[in-house]
C-alpha cells in the first residue's frame, strides 16, 4: 500500500507540474550562466507565440534582476548547427549582457539571409556565439550534416616518423641508449599508445631535410634521465635547470643524426590544468634502463600562421586541446600521445616547407574514414597533407 501511495503521489506532481514555471526555470539557468560569463549571449527553449506572449514579463524581470537584456526572435535563422524547423513558427528569447553580442547575432542572421557564406562556416559563428567549444559545435554539425571531424572515426594510437641517413644507429639509439620497446619495423614505444617509428631516408626525406620538429618525452624522472644520458655521453643542447612554481621543467638532448628530444614534465598550473589531468589517466611505461620509464610524448611542429593550424586541428581533425601556453597549444590525439604546434619565431626549431617528420594516426573506423576522405576528395590516396605542407596518414 505504501508503494502504491508513493506511485500516487509522483504522478501526481508530475501531472500538476505548470510548463510556464519549467520555462521559467530554465530561462534562470540561462540568465545565470550569461551573468556569469559562461556564455556570450543563451536562448530560451523555442515557444509557441502564446507561450511566449504569456512569459515576456516574466523574462523581462528576470534578466533585469541579473543585469541582462533579452531579445524577442520571432524569425530566428536555421543553420545546420540545430535540426532544421526547429524554431519553425516558433519564438525564441536572446538573453545577452552586452549590446555587441545583440549586434553580432543580428549581423550573423544578415549573413544566414544572404547566403554567400558557406554554411558549416555560419554554423560554427553561431555555435562560437553561443559559446560552445569546437568539440562540441562538430558534435552538433555531425548530427545535422554530413560533417565529420577525423578524430570522430576514433584514434586509437599516434605515431611519428622520423628519418634517417643510418637506421641502425638510429634505432639502436632509441632500443639501447633510452631503452624504448621495438615493437616491429623499428617502431619504439614511448607511452601506452604513442610511437616513434625510425624510417631510411627517402626521395621525399632527403639527407639535410630541415627538421622542423621534436619529440618531448613526458616523465617525473626528470633528474634521474638528465644524470644517466649524461653517464651515456648523450649531447644536450639545453641543461636542465628546474624552476619553483613554473609550468613545466626539462631539458633537451640530440639524437644521433640531431632531431630534438625534450624531455619534460608539466606541473599543475592555470595554462596545464587539463594537460596534468589527461597524464594523470597514463600508466608509466618502463623502458630497459633500470627503474625509468616515461608516460606520454609530444610531437612538436613549427608554424608561421598559428591561426591557420590551429584551425584545421579544432575543426577538421577534431582533436581536444588541453593546454594553452600562449606561443604554444597542446592537443590530445590519444590517451598518451599529443600534439603541439608552436610559433616558430619563439620555438627551438623553424619553420620548413620540407621537413623530415611525418605523423600518423592508428584508426578505429579506417575503412569509414577513408570512405569519408574519399567522397571530399576524388584523389585521396592515404594521405594528407594539412597546412603548411605537414604529412599526416592513417592506419
Amino acid at each position: 500500500m505504501k508503494k502504491l501511495i508513493l506511485l500516487l503521489i509522483c504522478f501526481s506532481l508530475v501531472a500538476c507540474q505548470n510548463p510556464e514555471n519549467s520555462n521559467l526555470s530554465s530561462f534562470k539557468v540561462y540568465c545565470e550562466m550569461v551573468a556569469n560569463g559562461a556564455k556570450p549571449i543563451a536562448l530560451s527553449q523555442p515557444l509557441s507565440v502564446g507561450e511566449a506572449d504569456e512569459v515576456q514579463a516574466d523574462f523581462e524581470e528576470i534578466s533585469a534582476a541579473n543585469g541582462l537584456k533579452i531579445y524577442r526572435e520571432d524569425n530566428f535563422p536555421e543553420t545546420s548547427l540545430f535540426p532544421q524547423g526547429a524554431t519553425k513558427e516558433k519564438s525564441v528569447f536572446i538573453v545577452y549582457k552586452e549590446d555587441a553580442r545583440l549586434t553580432q547575432y543580428k549581423q550573423l542572421k544578415s549573413d544566414i539571409a544572404e547566403g554567400k557564406i558557406e554554411s558549416i562556416a555560419l554554423a560554427r559563428r553561431m555555435g562560437r556565439l553561443l559559446g560552445y567549444d569546437t568539440k562540441g559545435i562538430n558534435t552538433l554539425l555531425s548530427k545535422n550534416t554530413d560533417f565529420r571531424s577525423y578524430a570522430s572515426f576514433g584514434i586509437e594510437a599516434q605515431t611519428t616518423h622520423l628519418f634517417y641517413a643510418n637506421v641502425e644507429a638510429a634505432a639502436n639509439f632509441y632500443a639501447n641508449t633510452l631503452g624504448l620497446k621495438n615493437v616491429g619495423d623499428n617502431r619504439f614505444q614511448i607511452g601506452e599508445d604513442v610511437f616513434l617509428q625510425v624510417n631510411p631516408l627517402s626521395e621525399k626525406h632527403p639527407a639535410n631535410q630541415a627538421k622542423s620538429t621534436a619529440i618531448a618525452f613526458l616523465t617525473d624522472q626528470l633528474p634521474a634521465w638528465y644524470e644517466y644520458l649524461q653517464s651515456k655521453a648523450v649531447e644536450i643542447k639545453y641543461t636542465y635547470k628546474p624552476k619553483e612554481g613554473g609550468p613545466h621543467d626539462g631539458f633537451v638532448a640530440i639524437d644521433p643524426e640531431g632531431y630534438l628530444l625534450e624531455f619534460e614534465q608539466f606541473k599543475q598550473h592555470p595554462e596545464n590544468e587539463l594537460f596534468v589531468a589527461a597524464l594523470a589517466l597514463n600508466p608509466r611505461i618502463e623502458t630497459a634502463v633500470e627503474g625509468l620509464s616515461f608516460y606520454g610524448s609530444i610531437t612538436w611542429t613549427y608554424h608561421q600562421d598559428m591561426l591557420r593550424q590551429e584551425n584545421f586541428y579544432n575543426e577538421t581533425l577534431g582533436f581536444q586541446r588541453v593546454a594553452d601556453q600562449g606561443w604554444t597549444k597542446i592537443y590530445q590525439t590519444s590517451s598518451s600521445g599529443f600534439i603541439g604546434l608552436v610559433d616558430e619565431r619563439r620555438g627551438m626549431e623553424n619553420y620548413a616547407d620540407e621537413k623530415a617528420v611525418e605523423l600518423e594516426w592508428k584508426v578505429k573506423d579506417l575503412s569509414a574514414l577513408e570512405a569519408y576522405l574519399s567522397k571530399k576528395d576524388s584523389t585521396y590516396n592515404g594521405l594528407i597533407i594539412g597546412p603548411e605542407l605537414y604529412y599526416y596518414r592513417f592506419e
